[in-house]
């Protein structure tokens, strides 16, 4: 078969001679052609989610799908950032209760006087033993870290409690020790006159003398031999000016005869203390303070005290 092609102005022709295999093998081809391209898209067709054609409406629901995952990650991304805020809190809460801690250890450390290094807040516990597998079940097993803050949290509690309980009964030992009667009320004095029955020196009558005299220096410092509160600040019949302290555990104690007096009622005093001046004021017949020990209300012999060694 003969084909001629003319252009459209007229002006060329060309011809060419088609035979009929050239003729079939075309029509084959194209043929062939519309067929996978028919099978691709039904196959494209059948296998697609309901709604998810490539139609106007189908992007359009792509569109809601990708934007309603954007939300769910913005979702996620603002949970993970107020936990980590959660947890960041926590533990600066932690660090503060450690801090206390360490101070209340340093604290501990000077109240129990400690000797120099042998017990330092500053260093890193000495710890160590031998390394133990653990059980089968729990070899891939972790802890979250929400547990482990909490197990922290709750170990640091005990502590807390432990700590507490000690540096009280440490505060309550010193100042057990601190108002241990021992010791002159005196620095620097002499013995004049003993408890118990004697010549009184102002009727030559045998008396009986409820306390000690100790004898030194006008003016010189009357100390407390114990820490306590001062109950009595003033002039006493017989006494004087007088100070009298409560040191607890139903003891007392009196200084007599003062030229003056240093401290108030209701002052709390160390031992050790100058509470008053020495004199001779009230029944006296020299400068000196007359000492008395008073133990649930009776008077004992202040001899027993005043040469025991302090704790």
């Amino acid at each position: 078969m003969k084909v001629i092609v003319v252009k459209q102005d007229n002006s060329r022709t060309q011809s060419f001679r088609v035979t009929g295999r050239r003729l079939t093998l075309a029509a084959i081809s194209v043929i062939s052609l519309c067929m996978v391209l028919g099978g691709g898209f039904t196959y494209l067709f059948l296998n697609a989610e309901p709604g998810v054609v490539l139609t106007e409406e189908g992007v359009q629901q792509w569109q809601e799908t990708l934007s309603d995952q954007k939300k769910e990650v913005e979702n996620v991304r603002l949970a993970a950032e107020q936990q980590i805020d959660a947890l960041t809190i926590r533990l600066a809460e932690l660090q503060g209760r450690i801090t206390r801690l360490d101070a209340l250890g340093e604290r501990l450390t000077v109240t129990a006087k400690l000797d120099d290094g042998e017990f330092s807040f500053d260093d890193v516990p000495a710890i160590g033993g031998p390394e133990e597998l653990p059980a089968t079940e729990s070899l891939y097993s972790k802890p979250s870290l929400i547990d482990a803050i909490d197990q922290l949290s709750e170990q640091i509690d005990s502590r807390e409690q432990q700590f507490d309980i000690l540096i009280s009964l440490v505060a309550n030992r010193a100042i057990s020790d601190e108002a241990f009667i021992a010791g002159l009320p005196v620095k620097k004095g002499w013995l004049s006159s003993r408890f118990g029955q004697r010549t009184d020196p102002f009727t030559g009558k045998r008396a009986w003398h409820s306390g000690i005299d100790m004898a030194g220096k006008r003016g010189s410092d009357i100390i407390a031999v114990a820490a306590g509160v001062v109950t009595w600040s003033g002039d006493r019949f017989g006494y004087g000016l007088l100070v009298e302290i409560n040191h607890g555990n139903g003891y007392v104690t009196r200084y007599a005869h003062n030229q003056a007096s240093k401290v108030k009622v209701g002052d709390i005093v160390t031992r050790g203390q100058a509470i008053a001046e020495m004199g001779s004021s009230g029944r006296s017949t020299g400068p000196h303070v007359h000492f008395e020990v008073i133990r649930h209300g009776k008077h004992v012999d202040p001899q027993r005290y005043i040469y025991r060694a302090s704790k």
